[in-house]
């Protein structure tokens, strides 16, 4: 098989998953209305019964690219539960469809694990991790793991105004390894700082940072760093 039908065939199954990850909040009939496609091949192409030809994906491609579809659904879901962050966190259409975005997005950057930095990102790190083709790594909670096994990294919650911590598994602390990390909602710059410093001791290269929610000051904090992928949805 050459390359280039290695490529088309990659894409095509990538429309494809934006299109089932669409039927969740768009029926079909609406969907045959936005991309001028029947909605019996629409139907098809979910289920896997046809796929669609290079033309039809890139009249896909052009069309959700100019009527902003996709960025515009995901913004307006993030917006409209910014104080109920947990919901999108089980909203499996919005989990696959920007899953996908990320992935488009980092393209062909080499990563080792995908990097849940708290339990309610897990499905999203995982949905990410399948797509990119890496290990995924996420923090514990059984607080009575024996400290040979996990890093505990603490730090100053601003919104609580308490102490908490983070149980960080030692088998994800390769050193020269490279991580994409992940979160609902990043807000708490005292802990982003810490799990920064962490992994720089480690020798371990931030590839780039994925969240719904974030606040202004996280977002000086990486610009500072300079990793090279910041992507979010919602200022907090």
């Amino acid at each position: 098989m050459s390359s280039t039908t290695s490529v088309r065939r990659a894409e095509k199954l990538r429309i494809i998953k934006i299109l089932r990850a669409l039927n969740y909040f768009y029926s079909l009939r609406d969907l045959e209305k936005i991309l001028d496609i029947p909605f019996q091949s629409l139907w098809k192409y979910i289920n896997f019964l046809g796929i669609p030809s290079d033309e039809v994906v890139e009249d896909i491609k052009n069309k959700l690219s100019e009527k902003k579809i996709i960025d515009e659904l995901l913004y307006d879901i993030a917006k409209k539960y910014r104080d109920m962050p947990q919901h999108v966190a089980r909203n499996i259409g919005f989990i696959e469809l920007y899953s996908l975005v990320i992935e488009e997005r980092l393209g062909e950057e080499e990563i080792d694990y995908v990097f849940s930095l708290s339990q309610e990102a897990i499905p999203l790190a995982t949905a990410i991790s399948i797509e990119m083709g890496c290990e995924l790594c996420i923090p514990l909670v059984n607080r009575n793991i024996v400290e040979e096994n996990v890093k505990i990294l603490w730090y100053y919650s601003s919104t609580e105004q308490s102490i908490k911590y983070i149980l960080i598994p030692r088998d994800c602390l390769h050193q020269h390894k490279k991580f994409f990390l992940v979160d609902l909602m990043i807000n708490e710059k005292d802990k982003l700082s810490k799990i920064i410093s962490i992994l720089n001791m480690n020798d371990i290269s931030v590839i780039g940072i994925a969240t719904i929610y974030i606040s202004k000051e996280c977002i000086d904090l990486i610009n500072k760093n300079k990793y090279p992928n910041l992507l979010y949805l919602y200022v907090i």
